[in-house]
């Protein structure tokens, strides 16, 4: 479905998840996983640094894995009230569940982030913010 690439400064790899733009002038984001002492936790990057939203507040990173679509896979968007098959999934250790990768859509922009669920949170201004307006991420064939 997909792999994990880690980041070693480079651009983003071929066939990797540019999903997301926000308004604020600084263009496109990737959804990324990144590699936290809380978990793999999905959220978003650029320019080979990421950004990923915890305990209320944006952190910034640099150790984390774009994700890059398998040949034969493609990405969807999928609005709905459960988590979807083939939906992109991280881990958050202080719950010890799995949080999914989406596209929160806000009066920000389209900002990649993870979902526990039932609700969203991405990082904006340093701060986590929380979002009910958002699509998960669905790698299928």
């Amino acid at each position: 479905m997909y792999d994990l690439v880690h980041n070693h400064g480079q651009h983003p790899p071929c066939n990797s998840m540019m999903l997301g733009h926000q308004n604020d002038g600084s263009g496109s984001y990737w959804l990324v996983m990144v590699n936290t002492p809380n978990g793999r936790i999905p959220g978003k990057a650029r320019a080979g640094k990421a950004w990923y939203s915890f305990g209320g507040k944006e952190h910034e990173s640099t150790d984390f894995h774009w994700i890059k679509v398998s040949r034969g896979y493609r990405v969807h968007q999928e609005k709905c009230n459960h988590v979807p098959h083939g939906a992109v999934v991280g881990f958050q250790h202080n719950n010890n569940k799995a949080v999914f990768g989406v596209i929160c859509h806000t009066p920000h922009g389209h900002i990649p982030g993870k979902s526990n669920g039932q609700e969203a949170h991405y990082g904006w201004g340093g701060k986590e913010e929380t979002c009910r307006n958002f699509s998960y991420i669905v790698v299928r064939q």
